[in-house]
């Protein structure tokens, strides 16, 4: 009876917590630096223009071409940012998912599984970060492909080992982030080759689609004469990032990120057990726990979105640690769903409480968003996206001040020069702040890098009220934007 209560209750959580989640991320916590660049990036691509080549990005292309002809149906639409924002907590919710599925498979228990799946949904810090980012598209598939791979260790399947290693491709082709995810799977297949658990036949038919598919890329690339730049471009300029940092390198998660605290310590417990008892899947998650620990504690955390995935380990190890328990599980559960229920009202303390009353106040974001057009260009600020569905006056546009100069010094491409950009392009939107030197900034010297000239500012642009957004004058705006059928222009 209280397993079939138990039961209840989680569905009817899970259920609710989609709801809310949709509510608090969809409609009061709305667009943000990386969803409106990916957005940004996926109408660039709509409009035929090539990542890598015509404009700068270092992640891999899936997320904006699977994504561009929504965008493009979606670009008028002020709901444009609630959308794809619900369309990553349905991302979340299948991780969720999947690990349910995999806990499912190693435990078959159904209760401590939908747990799994409970706490998965109501965290703060993945409600948080799983937005709408080549990320979470990545981590959806990397589950999968671990789902399948421990599917196919219970069964011998060759279309289960087919379908984890096409997962693990597709995961690579919205970020190649994947690949230190995937060190310690790897290595469980090459050990499964060496004692024949995985035979050569078996592996070589799995990896042919994943092959087809990174030749077709590879061909894709060639087409366009850039695979040199491709790779400076995702790769070399990506092994600098840390670099940049100095002071904010490592960041251990903020107290409010209160489910760290919970479960990283417990995680630690049960790493400690199961590299010694645990079965195959134990280990593997073990191992995954412990490389991700030292990619977070020794190499590169700046940011919160980059410490989730050791997070997302640390909930299924406690749960299979407290599957172990010879006793005490049912006590177990009551304060689990306690915890449920207090990260309801946590999640409402921490977001809508905080944001509603800011609803109504216009971001430069939503500013962006209601004053451009297709047919203009614009600048944005530093450490700022506004730029939806306008042009870039440069090739570089986010984080201007450190991708530029890193894209320098890799050997991208030169840094824009705004004024010059303002004098041949007058975009309709700049940033009339400074932008600072990210690398010297982390170390506490102020290096400006750009600044547009007061002179340019005065003379064509008058201040929006918004931080140091400055729109064109009146007298210098075009009417009238239309597609010709190649590209967008204005009539006048």
């Amino acid at each position: 009876m209280l397993t079939k209560w138990l039961s209840r209750f989680l569905w009817f959580y899970i259920i609710a917590m989609f709801l809310v989640g949709c509510h608090i991320y969809g409609i009061v916590v709305n667009a943000n630096g990386d969803n409106v660049e990916h957005l940004h990036t996926s109408w660039l691509v709509w409009q035929g223009k090539i990542p890598y080549k015509d404009f700068f990005q270092h992640h891999n292309p899936l997320t904006w071409y699977l994504s561009a002809p929504f965008v493009a149906a979606l670009i008028n639409n002020p709901h444009i940012f609630a959308i794809f924002n619900i369309l990553g907590v349905f991302m979340l919710y299948l991780i969720a998912y999947y690990h349910y599925k995999i806990f499912l498979l190693d435990q078959n228990d159904k209760i401590s599984a939908l747990f799994v799946a409970a706490v998965t949904v109501s965290s703060y810090s993945l409600l948080w970060s799983t937005d709408y980012r080549p990320d979470t598209f990545m981590f959806v598939c990397f589950f999968i492909g671990l789902y399948y791979l421990f599917k196919f260790d219970k069964t011998s399947s060759q279309k289960s080992l087919n379908i984890s290693f096409l997962a693990f491709f597709f995961g690579f082709m919205f970020t190649q982030k994947i690949l230190m995810h995937l060190i310690v799977p790897a290595m469980l297949v090459i050990y499964w080759l060496m004692i024949k658990k995985i035979t050569v036949k078996q592996f070589m038919k799995a990896i042919i689609a994943p092959l087809i598919g990174l030749s077709l890329f590879l061909l894709w690339l060639h087409h366009h004469q850039m695979i040199e730049l491709y790779w400076r471009s995702n790769f070399i300029f990506n092994q600098y990032i840390p670099k940049i940092f100095e002071k904010q390198r490592i960041v251990y998660p903020p107290t409010e990120y209160i489910e760290y605290y919970i479960f990283i310590p417990i995680a630690a417990i049960a790493t400690l057990y199961f590299l010694f008892k645990g079965n195959i899947l134990e280990r593997t998650y073990s191992l995954m726990f412990i490389v991700e620990a030292c990619f977070k504690l020794f190499y590169f955390s700046a940011f919160l979105h980059y410490i989730i995935f050791w997070l997302m380990l640390s909930i299924m190890l406690t749960f299979m640690l407290i599957n172990k328990l010879p006793k005490g599980k049912e006590a177990c559960y009551g304060l689990l769903c306690l915890y449920l229920l207090f990260m309801v009202f946590y999640n409402y303390h921490t977001t809508y409480a905080v944001e509603a009353k800011n609803r109504l106040s216009k971001t430069g974001h939503e500013y962006a968003f209601n004053v451009l057009t297709p047919c203009d260009y614009a600048i944005n600020g530093y450490y700022a996206t506004y730029n939806l569905k306008a042009k870039d006056a440069g090739y570089y546009s986010i984080l201007l001040g450190q991708i530029d100069v890193l894209g320098e010094k890799v050997g991208v491409a030169p840094k824009d020069n705004l004024n010059e950009l303002v004098r041949t392009k007058l975009p309709k939107l700049v940033s009339a702040g400074v932008f600072w030197n990210t690398y010297w900034e982390q170390r506490g010297k102020s290096i400006p890098v750009h600044q547009i000239d007061s002179a340019l500012i005065n003379t064509y642009y008058d201040y929006t009220g918004l931080g140091d957004l400055h729109i064109l004058k009146p007298q210098y705006q075009k009417h009238y934007c239309v597609y010709n059928g190649k590209e967008w222009k204005y009539m006048d």
